[in-house]
């Protein structure tokens, strides 16, 4: 039965960060399905998905290590009229949330209507663990009404137990994968030819717990000790406040460096395919490791994540994949990157079991898994 769905976040759909992207991919494939999917949202004035419905002003904070809107208080009349207006059977709040709009939300909302909360967020230091068991006994009665838990990873399903004292099933993000697949083939159809080899590609913001100044320390070790084939170059993707000093730094070097800037998601697929190696030396607050799997799924050579809790989860522990962001980190990465580039047999094995990987959190998988949680959730509100 065709269900009506409103994803509940407190942020704004202008741009495609991690839980952005998980809740357009899998609210796509839902549409796909027959069901009639809405997006209620922070302020937000470019969706690029129907049935948006902003409810409330946002701010800019710094929380996790990364810096991200919060909603202003959300007008309590408009959240009702949005409600009654469309009769949702599920309302799937992204979690930890705020007590001024989707708390909100779930206050109003019908007692027929069942509700989800998915767990995004992996701790990245101590304040963070404290704000999130304050935020956990802020919304302590609203989250009584909460029906079923989801997790994306168990360092996600850790969070929510230690902040919300609440247990859930972990269910991947999902990554559509063939659509994924399709815009890398096409833009090596489309695109201008290329003899580039020998290419190392991060995406990603320009945060410290990124890790780009980890990549340059990387390259740094790997001039030093003569350690990359002729050819060699790196393209750096992404905008934040480290970026001045990492084209600084990139300066002093002999690798040919590019800083892309921003690239548009209908650009990552063909800058991810181009890649001999994806690299993403994050050093911690990682649930999950979608940018990961985009790679994987758009065709790089092979994929390097750095040795955190949410990247070792997705990539089910395959130390070949992984690598210490610790004191060694320089010569511990450049010497990765130079097996990446310089051994085939080995690049081929890595290539197939990150390949396989893929099925798993493939978005219709993921979507099966979901509608199990919504049916139960809508049993356990009619019962």
């Amino acid at each position: 039965m065709p269900l009506t769905i409103g994803f509940v976040f407190d942020d704004t759909l202008d741009v495609l960060d991690g839980v952005q992207q998980h809740i357009v991919t899998i609210g796509e494939e839902l549409r796909r399905r027959g069901h009639d999917v809405h997006y209620l949202v922070g302020e937000t004035h470019d969706s690029p998905v129907p049935n948006t419905h902003p409810l409330s002003r946002n701010v800019m904070v710094r929380f996790n290590g990364n810096r991200m809107r919060i909603p202003l208080p959300a007008k309590r009349a408009r959240i009702r009229e949005t409600l009654a207006a469309h009769d949702f059977d599920i309302l799937h709040v992204q979690a930890p949330y705020s007590p001024f709009m989707a708390g909100r939300v779930l206050s109003a909302a019908s007692r027929h209507t069942g509700v989800v909360a998915t767990y995004h967020i992996a701790s990245a230091d101590l304040a963070s663990r404290v704000g999130g068991r304050l935020l956990g006994l802020i919304n302590a009665s609203t989250h009584r009404r909460v029906d079923e838990v989801v997790a994306v990873s168990q360092v996600a399903a850790r969070y929510a137990e230690q902040t919300a004292h609440v247990r859930g099933v972990v269910i991947p993000n999902p990554v559509d994968v063939d659509k994924l697949a399709g815009a890398a083939r096409a833009a090596r159809r489309t695109g201008p030819s290329s003899s580039e080899e020998h290419l190392a590609v991060f995406l990603g913001r320009f945060v410290p717990r990124k890790g780009a100044e980890l990549l340059l320390d990387a390259i740094a070790y790997g001039e030093a000790h003569d350690m990359f084939p002729e050819g060699f170059h790196v393209k750096f993707a992404g905008k934040g406040p480290l970026l001045d000093e990492c084209r600084r730094r990139a300066e002093a070097l002999r690798t040919p460096i590019e800083f892309l800037g921003f690239v548009e998601e209908e650009d990552k697929p063909a800058l991810l395919a181009s890649a001999d190696v994806a690299v993403f030396p994050a050093t911690g607050g990682e649930s999950f490791g979608i940018v990961l799997l985009e790679a994987i799924a758009s065709g790089a050579g092979v994929t390097l994540a750095g040795d955190n809790p949410g990247y070792r989860s997705t990539l089910l522990g395959d130390d070949d994949a992984l690598f210490d962001v610790g004191a060694d980190h320089a010569r511990v990465l450049a010497d990765r990157i130079r097996r990446a580039l310089v051994d085939p047999d080995w690049v081929q094995a890595l290539h197939e079991r990150e390949l396989r990987l893929l099925a798993r959190y493939d978005v219709g998988s993921v979507a099966d898994r979901l509608e199990e949680v919504y049916r139960r959730a809508i049993a356990d509100r009619r019962r």
